[in-house]
């Protein structure tokens, strides 16, 4: 065989291969998560904010929620079931729990009950928080720093390549420090 020939049979078999190669990268789904879960909320005689917001989705709008709460209120709750977001490049679905004391003369006491899973495939359960049971200060004492408390939970598939699915709970307590027990 002459060199010519074998040098187009080189580029030829390159040429295929980087072919292959590139619908073999294009072929490769996007990994999801099948959210199922819910946060509650019980606010005893309060003056707060809760924020909640999601990350790590490929979706253009972040899924986010905010309550506010004023007054004597009963339970609320969140029910993400059958929420399906797809895992951006992290590969990390994160939901962050923000809390704020809006009362300018009252602390408030924050309970937290970190998420209790019931079936996970393919992810792992993970977070952190202040702590579990913190009191803020007024927002007057407090501006912008002890007067808000952090709260995550995360959610990382084991196998990057496979989507995954989550039914989870957790809860949050606000209460006024004169009624709380």
């Amino acid at each position: 065989m002459s060199l010519k020939a074998k040098l187009v049979t080189s580029i030829s078999a390159f040429c295929l291969v980087l072919a292959l190669l590139i619908v073999g990268v294009l072929a490769v789904p996007s990994a999801t998560i099948n959210m199922g879960g819910t946060i509650t909320f019980s606010a005893t005689d309060v003056n707060a904010t809760v924020s909640i917001t999601v990350t790590g989705t490929t979706e253009g709008t972040q899924p986010s929620q905010t309550y506010t709460f004023n007054a004597e209120q009963g339970k609320t709750t969140e029910d993400w079931t059958g929420k399906n977001w797809t895992y951006d490049e992290d590969r990390q679905i994160t939901i962050t729990i923000t809390v704020t004391n809006n009362d300018t003369a009252r602390d408030l006491i924050v309970s937290y009950t970190a998420p209790v899973g019931t079936s996970f495939t393919n992810t792992t359960l993970g977070g952190s928080a202040s702590a579990s049971k913190v009191t803020l200060d007024d927002a007057t004492t407090g501006a912008g720093t002890s007067n808000v408390a952090k709260y995550t939970i995360t959610f990382e598939p084991t196998n990057q390549n496979l989507s995954a699915s989550a039914d989870w709970s957790a809860s949050l307590v606000l209460q006024d420090p004169s009624v709380a027990d």
